[in-house]
């Protein structure tokens, strides 16, 4: 399968003002239209975000290269445009953690923005950091497990809300959600799309990254993603939303995450009739990490996820499914109210997923495990009191068709521990003469009078002489005898080694205890930049201790309940990586890590 850009006319909007290679714009609109330049350098030498307002364009002539970011999350728009055969690179890691409008959750999205009629056509999403886990989707339109980033600077959403993290729930305010995070009613639903005629439009996209936890393509509510190309180190395509059309893309999918990923932690409401058709998938190296990831019994399939979320998903439809390369199973699909990243209802129930089709789905050759995963089906295993009907956790009257090597995908290639929690599932044969839906059809940019040039034909190049490249991979055999090398940005520092015993150069805080206070010691260690370590002691949502290392060794003793369990996060912004943390309490190290690059999180009992 080879994917090209098409061959239309396009032309810039009327009227548009030439962004400057030294522009100091950061709000783009509203009744406004812009255009990035070829042959500009457009590198700000930092993270580089631009805001968009109603009735905005921006065009990307061809060639463009851009090092930026286009945000909106602390607002709903309508009618945002952005086109060309440019390409956006989000190349530099943000300056601050987590900053509403901006980092919101400390993620970087490439493009990220909330409200109706959003289209984005023909770009080229590349992110070229080299810094590991500075997490990121290259797109996301209504992401249904976020806030509108409305709230105050000193209490700002963060993903460890709901990452091993049960309700109450904080009241956070809903975009174009149905209820909020603590499911009371949403009751603004301005500029939330209605249908997929004021959905997000997305085509002829290309999202690219090099890195761990760089997601793909997620178009929201009522969201239309299609003949469009995705090769990236998470999950490729995020059907999450209801009334969703995500048709005719070509994935490669890199060692982790699902191509076709079915949620984790959406907020209360219906989530129905999304349909998913005609998705070509030419690589899935994910059985690299499938034996480490879940820690269930499902290896990282096709088609799946760990569902912890809220939301009934029913209705969806998801078929004509093409697999060129050896992969590790077809469906991995659990419903879990223990699931890393959730949200559950008030009773702390999970959401069913009912009448779930996934047919048509055609792998060359047979599937390549490397050990403890499956193809696997499972709903919520020990439902909480009141967790009944839609809110059991079931899958409920799933249908699977599929041909491996030329056999019928049947019910032996599945673990199923639990055959009463998925009531109703059935095997299928596949249709001998698939039919994919009519494709869509819209038009993403006008083209006025006044504006005749067009644009070349000719794709763009994807990232100049100074980005970083990836080796090619060979796409592995049925039984290969080795897995194939990839080739990632690894910054040229020596490993991180962990201290096995306290460091002695460290001064001692014995533990001392005031009724029933223990005093533990947060110890950081970096040859660079202390300053921009962050770390917090919290409990849940609320902070109990927190601080910013300034100095190497950084010492800070805290004084803490004992018996109790506390979760330590750390926040690193260091682009040296020979850095670790420890807690200790009196000669004992309770936690110790080094997943430095964006944020760590340990549990440890005092």
């Amino acid at each position: 399968m080879l994917f090209v850009n098409p061959p239309p006319t396009l032309h810039p909007p009327a009227a548009t003002e030439l962004i400057e290679q030294n522009s100091n714009l950061s709000t783009l609109g509203p009744n406004k239209s812009y255009r990035f330049a070829a042959g500009l350098t457009y590198d700000w030498g930092q993270d580089k975000v631009f805001h968009v307002l109603d009735n905005t364009a921006i065009y990307f002539e061809e060639n463009s290269y851009v090092r930026a970011r286009v945000v909106q999350t602390t607002q709903k728009v309508s009618d945002v445009t952005i086109s060309g055969y440019g390409v956006l690179d989000n190349h530099y890691s943000p300056v601050d953690y987590d900053v509403p409008g901006k980092t919101d959750d400390g993620s970087r999205q490439t493009i990220h923005i909330l409200g109706k009629n959003i289209n984005i056509f023909g770009l080229t999403l590349v992110n070229t950091n080299e810094d590991c886990a500075e997490f990121g989707y290259a797109l996301n339109v209504n992401a249904n497990w976020a806030p509108i980033a409305d709230y105050p600077d000193d209490n700002v959403f963060e993903a460890g809300e709901l990452q091993n993290a049960n309700p109450p729930y904080q009241p956070r305010q809903a975009h174009c959600q149905e209820k909020n995070m603590d499911d009371s009613p949403n009751t603004d639903f301005t500029n939330c799309p209605t249908s997929r005629d004021d959905g997000a439009k997305v085509s002829f996209v290309k999202a690219i990254s090099w890195q761990m936890g760089q997601d793909g393509i997620n178009a929201g509510k009522y969201g239309t993603v299609s003949d469009s190309f995705i090769r990236v180190v998470d999950d490729a395509i995020k059907p999450w939303d209801s009334g969703a059309l995500y048709q005719n893309i070509v994935i490669w999918q890199l060692p982790l995450g699902w191509p076709i990923n079915l949620g984790w932690w959406g907020w209360t409401q219906k989530d129905e009739n999304t349909v998913v058709d005609s998705i070509y998938l030419i690589h899935n190296q994910n059985w690299m990490t499938s034996g480490d990831w879940p820690t269930t019994k499902s290896g990282q399939c096709v088609v799946g996820g760990v569902y912890g979320s809220s939301s009934i998903k029913s209705g969806y439809r998801i078929s004509n499914i093409y697999v060129e390369t050896a992969c590790s199973c077809a469906v991995g699909l659990e419903i879990s109210k223990n699931a890393y990243s959730r949200h559950l209802t008030p009773d702390g129930c999970v959401g069913s997923i009912q009448d779930l089709q996934i047919t048509n789905m055609y792998f060359d050759e047979e599937f390549y495990q490397t050990g403890g995963y499956n193809n696997f089906l499972s709903g919520e295993r020990n439902p909480n009191p009141g967790c009944e009907g839609d809110f059991a956790g079931e899958i409920s009257n799933m249908v699977i068709s599929g041909v491996v090597n030329g056999r019928d995908l049947s019910e032996s290639d599945f673990t199923i521990p639990r055959p009463g929690t998925v009531p109703g599932l059935t095997f299928q044969t596949v249709d001998p003469a698939p039919t994919p839906i009519p494709p869509p059809t819209f038009t993403p940019v006008s083209a006025p009078t006044d504006a005749p040039v067009p644009i070349p034909t000719v794709a763009p190049t994807l990232s100049p002489t100074d980005a970083p490249t990836v080796a090619p991979t060979a796409p592995p055999m049925a039984e290969p005898t080795s897995a194939p090398t990839l080739a990632p940005i690894i910054p040229t520092v020596a490993p991180t080694v962990l201290a096995t015993a306290r460091p002695t150069n460290l001064p001692t805080v014995a533990p001392t205890r005031a009724g029933n206070k223990v005093t533990v010691d947060v110890v950081i260690e970096t040859d660079e930049n202390p300053q921009k370590v962050i770390w917090k002691i919290k409990i849940g949502t609320n902070v109990f201790a927190s601080g910013r290392a300034n100095g190497n060794p950084y010492v800070m003793p805290v004084e803490l309940d004992s018996e109790t369990e506390y979760k330590f996060v750390v926040i690193d912004k260091n682009s040296f990586k020979d850095t670790f943390y420890e807690v200790w309490k009196e000669d004992d190290v309770l936690i110790a890590g080094d997943g430095f690059g964006r944020k760590d999180i340990n549990f440890f009992q005092v």
